[in-house]
Order: structure tokens, then C-alpha cells, then sequence
């Protein structure tokens, strides 16, 4: 067996840049590894690159990279279940028939595979506000209700996934500004 173990490419996010001194911030992206390949330009200097949940907030774990390395860093973990029903309310409340889905109050989530598109772009990394304990007398279904407003929607039908979401923030180290390249990988 090799002592190292190769990397492979599972999503790339592609570049995360700053012309000066300010921080930029890319769109959501749901975790699929949860471990990030970042290589830093050399053509601008160095940076920070951190984990958010909103485009204001600080970032959680944020990693310096120097300008022409790279770096590997654990973010997260996926997290994500199969939606079987959406309520039609200011506050969606989703349906989903497993005991324990692993997403948790505080969590930002993003909804895809939905056959009525409108859910995917509504419920597109929103907070999760709530999560209900399984019971026997709801056949241990259990309920996540989201930051999201689906009462004007047409009735959900089928089945959906959704997955914990992120953003990721740059904070350059001077303001000759920074860039990025972020690739989601898998090792082994």
C-alpha cells in the first residue's frame, strides 16, 4: 500500500478573487466531500480562505495561503436526506422519512432535484429554524422547517435531496489583492 493517497477532483468551484484589500465571497456551494484543494495565484499576494454561512459573517476555521502554495483543508462534512413533502408556508416545513438527517438548527441548506423547479431556487441555501424529533405515532418522520417562502409555489410532488451549504470567503493579506482556485476533492 502507497504512503500517499491521491487526490480526485469531485467539484471545482473555480476562482475566488480580489483586485485590492477586500474580501469576496462566492455563491453557495453544498458540501459534497467536504475537503477543499486551494491553490493561491502567484500573481497577487496571499490570503485567508474561510467557511461561512451568510456573506457578513467572519468565517469559521479561516486558513492562511500563501501566494503560490496550496493548501488542503477539512471544511465540513456532507450532510443531506431525501425531502418527501414541502409545506406550502412563509415558513417551509419538509418532510423527511429517516430518524436522523444529521442537519441541525443553524445549518444553511440548498434543495435540488425537485420536479417543480421553483423549490430549488426558493429553498437555495436558506437557515434551517427548526427540526423536529422523530416519533412512533409519525411513523418516525421527521420535519426541518427553513428561512424560506413556499406558499405561493405549486404543490410539491415527488422527491427532492437536500444538502448542507456553504460559502466560502477570501480575506487577501494586502491590497495587491488575491486569487484563489477552489477544487472539492476526495482522497483515496
Amino acid at each position: 500500500m502507497s504512503a500517499s493517497q491521491p487526490l480526485s477532483l469531485v467539484t471545482d468551484h473555480g476562482e475566488l478573487s480580489s483586485a485590492n484589500a477586500t474580501s469576496a465571497v462566492t455563491g453557495a456551494k453544498t458540501i459534497k466531500s467536504g475537503v477543499l484543494y486551494v491553490v493561491c495565484s502567484d500573481a497577487k499576494a496571499a490570503g485567508n480562505i474561510a467557511v461561512c454561512n451568510t456573506a457578513n459573517q467572519t468565517g469559521v476555521g479561516s486558513f492562511h495561503v500563501a501566494k503560490g502554495d496550496s493548501f488542503l483543508y477539512r471544511y465540513g462534512h456532507p450532510k443531506n436526506t431525501s425531502v418527501s413533502a414541502i409545506s406550502k408556508a412563509a415558513a417551509a416545513v419538509l418532510t423527511i422519512d429517516r430518524t436522523d438527517s444529521k442537519i441541525e438548527v443553524g445549518d444553511y441548506v440548498t434543495l435540488s432535484g425537485s420536479a417543480v423547479g421553483a423549490y430549488n431556487s426558493t429553498i437555495a441555501h436558506v437557515a434551517v429554524t427548526a427540526k423536529s424529533n422523530p416519533q412512533q405515532w409519525n411513523d418516525y418522520k421527521q420535519t426541518i422547517t427553513v428561512n424560506a417562502n413556499t406558499s405561493a409555489l405549486a404543490d410539491f410532488t415527488g422527491t427532492a435531496t437536500l444538502s448542507k451549504s456553504v460559502i466560502f470567503r477570501l480575506a487577501p493579506e494586502t491590497a495587491s489583492g488575491c486569487t484563489l482556485r477552489l477544487h472539492e476533492v476526495g482522497i483515496g
